[in-house]
């Protein structure tokens, strides 16, 4: 295999891709779709597209094995979110290619990674290695805005896309590292927090705004989210959870881990309790968190109106009650006149074992990637398809070979969103080499 050819081709469809503008609202899935099923054709790869909705296109290809061992779904999505882009210095949808880097919206986020599991397959297909799972590759829409079009209408409407398959990957999972680590950290994402979003709705007469009160709607909302966010929820730590904070602690330089070997029973200490928790990062690992997103009252400045409503981005700690979490915001509320409710169903979070033959392998690929890495199992605190095919009957996990610090990470959703070319050209060969060591015959 001409790795240096698979890397310049990879970074290539990477670029190409990104040129086509899926954001989401309203998505465009299609157009992304229709690309990708090019992509295949010319290798006579054979695929397939359903819309879920006009434009909100899915497509699936199957590069088949004999059926000994059960198949392996490589997932990505193909809508972004928006980009702003009066805070971009790159035209987020232009494919530019500026010192080392490719820049634009989905650019970690996910399309990279989708190009990945594209140029593995191709690969393999070229050279004609025999296989004993199946390699199906899944582009979904939706994603960012709940999967209604994407990854659960495949899981209810096209079931048989899944079927005979064993394992499932996604986003993220990754390479971490900062200069002064004493080692990157792998990550392989295992599970994640669910959504539970709440909403508020504050109750009281309407008026002037030139003669307000104390409890109008909007001061009543106001100062319930004010007691909400004043509160507080007990940290509570998983095991999966102990065990990366266990590793993140041997990477991390000087005492910066001092108490990551049980972050359990460092969360009684009042100090170690003050600094973990003001990092956002590792305080949403140990609690279910509300975040304050959306606010509505009056139509016009200059009228009190008679409700005023939040919405509130609630992510559930896998364990949480969620009929308990409703019973509590109430209570920290303490306002009759202010209802809260679930606005839908809540999610129960499913996990899948760090002890498949698949983790093994994603865990291989990373030391690889990264010699002297450190490997742990996460729990994601964003939500991604990989919940919807864990309940359709897979083991699903985040993986990629991308290795990156805070300066990239930070940017996805951010501005400016890239990815280096070296890790384009890398991670095209490890996740060929891990496909290669999971499925072949």
């Amino acid at each position: 295999m001409d790795w240096t050819k698979i890397g310049d081709e990879a970074v290539d469809l990477v670029r190409r891709y990104l040129t086509i503008d899926t954001t989401n609202p309203p998505g465009n899935e299609m157009a992304g779709a229709r690309f990708l099923a090019d992509v295949l054709d010319g290798d006579g790869l054979a695929s397939e597209i359903v819309e879920s909705a006009p434009g909100r296109a899915n497509l699936r290809a199957r590069l088949a094995g004999d059926g000994s061992l059960g198949g392996i779904v490589l997932h990505h999505h193909i809508d972004v979110v928006y980009a702003d882009r009066r805070f971009w210095t790159v035209d987020p949808f232009g494919g530019e290619i500026r010192d080392g880097y490719l820049y634009g919206r989905g650019a970690i986020d996910m399309k990279s990674i989708g190009i990945l599991q594209l140029a593995a397959m191709l690969t393999i297909k070229r050279a004609g290695v025999p296989l004993e799972r199946d390699l199906v590759l899944l582009a979904t829409a939706d994603e960012e805005a709940g999967s209604q079009f994407g990854a659960r209408f495949i899981a209810d409407k096209h079931p048989h896309w899944l079927a005979g398959n064993e394992y499932a990957l996604g986003e993220f999972g990754g390479i971490h590292s900062e200069a002064g680590w004493r080692a990157p950290l792998g990550m392989i994402d295992v599970s994640e927090k669910t959504g539970l979003p709440l909403r508020l709705t504050a109750h009281s007469n309407p008026g002037h705004g030139s003669m307000p009160w104390p409890t109008t709607a909007p001061h009543r909302l106001v100062n319930a989210l004010a007691r909400l966010l004043a509160a507080e929820r007990a940290p509570r730590v998983l095991p999966e959870v102990r065990e990366f904070f266990a590793q993140l602690g041997t990477v991390l330089p000087g005492h910066e881990g001092r108490g990551f070997d049980d972050i359990e029973r460092a969360l009684r200490e009042p100090a170690f309790r003050q600094r973990f928790l003001a990092d956002r990062w590792y305080a949403a690992m140990v609690r279910t968190t509300f975040a304050v997103n959306m606010l509505k009252a009056s139509e016009k400045r200059n009228v009190i109106p008679p409700e005023a409503v939040a919405e509130i981005d609630c992510r559930v700690l896998a364990g949480d009650d969620p009929d308990e979490i409703v019973a509590w915001v109430r209570g920290m509320v303490a306002d009759e006149h202010v209802t809260v409710e679930a606005v839908v169903a809540p999610k129960v979070p499913n996990m899948s074992p760090p002890d498949t033959e698949l983790y093994k392998a994603l865990s291989a690929a990373l030391e690889r990637r990264a010699p002297g890495v450190v490997v742990a199992p996460r729990i994601m605190t964003g939500f991604t398809d990989n919940w919807i095919f864990r309940n359709a009957g897979l083991q699903a996990y985040g993986f990629s070979p991308i290795l990156a610090g805070n300066e990239d990470a930070s940017r996805v959703h951010g501005n400016d969103e890239r990815i280096s070319l070296e890790n384009v050209r890398e991670s095209a060969r490890l996740y060929t080499e891990m496909l290669l060591e999971m499925a072949a015959a």
